[in-house]
């Protein structure tokens, strides 16, 4: 018995110390060491969310997001970072709350904030609309961002 109950322990521990998403999700695990290389020097649209393991929104939005990225694959870029190991990097974009989610598109240095509905739908539905409105201005079209 006393086995079992340090084995439950141990998972839980190791389940918030590798954060809410896994290698196996479509959601790209996003630090200090790799946020420059791959998100700032992508040409690729990204939504990051700003996460604390121990959130209880954060742990509610995880499906939906993870559900969001595998939908969105291929098209954009979905990624996640763990802002209380690593609060420089969710300082450098104002990030006071979790989950927050920001949207890297074009001017990657000045990220939207996603103020949209938590759900796989609403998400997908603004990384496509944001997409778009990329594309669209990279051909010198009304409503490039």
């Amino acid at each position: 018995m006393k086995s079992v109950s340090i084995a439950v322990i141990w998972t839980a521990l190791v389940g918030v110390a590798y954060g809410l998403y896994s290698a196996s999700d479509e959601v790209v695990e996003l630090t200090p060491d790799n946020f420059q290389k791959t998100v700032m020097s992508s040409s690729s649209v990204w939504v990051v969310e700003f996460y604390a393991p121990w959130c209880g929104h954060c742990k509610s939005l995880a499906p939906e997001y993870k559900k969001a990225a595998a939908a969105l694959k291929g098209i954009v870029k979905i990624g996640a970072v763990d802002a209380d190991a690593h609060r420089s990097l969710g300082g450098q974009y104002g990030v006071q709350g979790f989950p927050t989610i920001k949207i890297f598109a074009e001017n990657k240095q000045k990220p939207e904030d996603y103020r949209g509905g938590r759900t796989a739908d609403a998400i997908v539905s603004e990384a496509l609309k944001v997409a778009q409105n990329v594309a669209m201005g990279r051909m010198g079209k009304k409503g490039g961002s």
